[in-house]
């Protein structure tokens, strides 16, 4: 099948042509048609495999097939030209998917904006008032942008959840009920995930509409495309070791580690060891995150540190290799993030460091995964050595204490009389060098001299001089 066999507007097929795409790839075959008829639909793929555009041509479609009303001598009312939503559960997602949104429909009457959090609302609420046709935001803001009466969704007629289990895993399911029960009657629902836990089936239950569901290559199971390696190597080895990976590599990679102040500490042995690498994660203001990928995507970072926040949706071609420093705490994060090398097509592969304590860890991801590795040996300059045990000694014979002397057979032991206890008084006073001491004159008794006289209510009466 290819794209002119669809019914899509010539304008878009100029666009996709633009963009170097000439066929379908697997999940657009299964999900345009559907699709393209307006009907619900749940669609599950591997990350990686061109959802965005799967969602994203049906709804430029419906947007240029249904404009929005006009008015006699004035411009369309905002609140009615927003007809299409989308919700991403990161910011780095709804940006990227904003921006591709962007090229596809270029040099088309479509406007598309895009909301995230932790940014400035004034200018998002201005580009509301200006008026666009799709939006596409992080659920916290499009609330919040609602709650202000800034943003409405009464004439919304499609809406698309994409990575709806990293919503259920960020917490923003409540949000996304909330979103849905105020936009139109019956609009056409779209939900993109890779993987399906129970509460996202619930959700598909209580607001779509008999979707047709769409499954294409084995869900929760890492792109087929991909070269997986693996090595077992304690903690202190790592960063020795993931230099070892990216010297002399040209290509770009993606760095996973488990929590934020990991991945600055990574991001900073990198950089001290002459390689251009960038860091992202949750405690990096937007202006930080924002010049981080945009130095990544353009090439001028090599490496980029993460943590879990770059491991859905992400896109940058370059990417070919991914680097699971530390592996994840859900398994189901280790297919998405492996899912980012050769994002799109080509040729690409993942490393993952697993130290000894992890393997039952290591266990379950493969299950999940499809995927059965062996751990390859490490260079001999960074396998640890085994330190030789000394040779055991023979036991010593335990010697007799100077201090007290062991009896022998020529000198038998003759017990020691009892000294005789020495009465107060009796006998000389035995000094440090064992000569007797002199008696001091006038001492009796601890006191310095004779006794002085009392005399009575005057207390001690000094002697008078002789």
């Amino acid at each position: 099948m290819r794209f002119q066999d669809l019914p899509i507007d010539p304008r878009l097929l100029r666009t996709l042509e633009a963009m170097r795409l000439t066929e379908p790839r697997p999940i657009q075959q299964e999900v345009l048609p559907i699709a393209l008829a307006g009907r619900d639909l749940v669609a599950l793929a591997p990350t990686g495999t061109g959802k965005t555009v799967a969602f994203g041509l049906p709804l430029a479609q419906r947007l240029l097939e249904h404009p929005p009303a006009r008015r006699r001598g004035g411009p369309t009312d905002p609140r009615e030209r927003l007809r299409a939503l989308v919700l991403c559960p990161t910011r780095e997602l709804a940006i990227q998917v904003g921006e591709e949104l962007g090229r596809l429909v270029k040099g088309l009457v479509l406007r598309v904006g895009t909301v995230v959090g932790k940014s400035a609302l004034s200018p998002q609420r201005e580009m509301l008032r200006r008026g666009i046709d799709l939006l596409v935001g992080t659920p916290g803001r499009v609330r919040e942008l609602l709650e202000l009466d800034a943003l409405s969704l009464a004439f919304v007629r499609q809406v698309v959840i994409d990575e709806a289990d990293r919503m259920l895993d960020l917490g923003f399911m409540p949000q996304v009920r909330w979103i849905l029960d105020r936009t139109a009657a019956s609009p056409q629902r779209m939900l993109f995930s890779a993987t399906m836990p129970r509460e996202v089936e619930s959700l598909v239950e209580e607001f779509l509409r008999e979707p047709t569901r769409v499954a294409v290559g084995t869900v929760n199971a890492a792109a087929p495309h991909l070269e997986h390696r693996l090595y077992q190597v304690p903690d202190p080895l790592k960063v020795p070791l993931l230099l070892r990976v990216l010297a002399g590599s040209r290509l770009q990679a993606i760095v996973f580690a488990r929590t934020r102040r990991r991945v600055g500490w990574v991001a900073e042995a990198l950089r001290r060891n002459g390689i251009a690498a960038e860091s992202l994660h949750g405690d990096r203001t937007p202006a930080q995150r924002t010049a981080a990928m945009k130095a990544f995507t353009e090439g001028r970072a090599t490496v980029l540190v993460a943590t879990d926040v770059a491991a859905r949706g992400l896109h940058v071609p370059g990417v070919a290799l991914v680097v699971n420093y530390d592996l994840p705490l859900a398994r189901e994060e280790w297919v998405h993030r492996v899912g980012r090398a050769a994002h799109g097509g080509g040729e690409g592969g993942s490393i993952s460091f697993r130290t000894p304590e992890e393997r039952d860890t290591w266990r379950s991801i493969e299950r999940l995964g499809g995927v059965t590795l062996r751990a390859e040996p490490l260079p001999e300059d960074l396998a640890p050595r085994q330190r030789a045990k000394p040779p055991s000694k023979p036991p010593q014979k335990s010697r007799p204490s100077r201090l007290i002397q062991a009896p022998t057979a020529a000198t038998p032991a003759t017990p020691a009389k009892p000294a005789k206890p020495r009465l107060r008084g009796e006998g000389p006073r035995i000094g440090r060098r064992g000569e007797a001491r002199k008696p001091s004159p006038g001492r009796s008794r601890g006191r310095r001299g004779p006794a002085k006289p009392l005399v009575p209510g005057r207390g001690v009466v000094r002697r008078e001089a002789e």
